[in-house]
């Protein structure tokens, strides 16, 4: 009898060595999923950014009507995902948003924005930056007199 209660004593151990193991598995992987975003490859940051980047600064309106074109297809790809969609604003002099947007950019949103660039203008584009990722989310351009 005094084996038999011994046996159960080492069982019973075994059992909660197992589920505090598990518990601190659990726990890691938790933490390590909410840490996914924060350290992203700085060349993974380039090659997203790199085709928007070419039009920053002062820009032919030929070049912004191709960027607006650029946007809204790199939406219309992302919309199961709206952190990774790119705002876009015309005549706004403001400073362009460092947070990513919580709801889809739609086409007609960019197309209503396109619809202003006229083909021989000459506009600034600015860019703002997710402070998280690094991404691109936010696109201003403004018409230079």
């Amino acid at each position: 009898m005094e084996n038999a209660s011994k046996a159960l004593i080492i069982a019973g151990a075994i059992l909660l060595s197992i589920l505090i193991i598990g518990l601190g598995m659990f726990i890691y992987q938790q933490a390590a999923g909410a840490m996914d975003g924060v350290n992203l490859d700085p060349t993974k940051i380039d090659a997203y950014n790199r085709s928007f980047e070419q039009y920053a600064e002062t820009q032919s309106g030929t070049s912004v009507r191709s960027l607006c074109d650029a946007i809204r297809s790199h939406n219309n790809s992302n919309t199961d995902d709206p952190s990774l969609n790119i705002d876009i604003a015309y005549g706004d002099n403001g400073d362009p948003a460092t947070v990513a947007p919580e709801d889809v950019i739609t086409a007609s949103t960019v197309n209503g924005v396109k619809a202003n660039i006229k083909a021989g203008g000459t506009y600034t584009v600015k860019f703002g930056y997710d402070a998280n990722s690094g991404f691109i989310v936010d696109c201003h351009i403004t018409q230079k007199q």
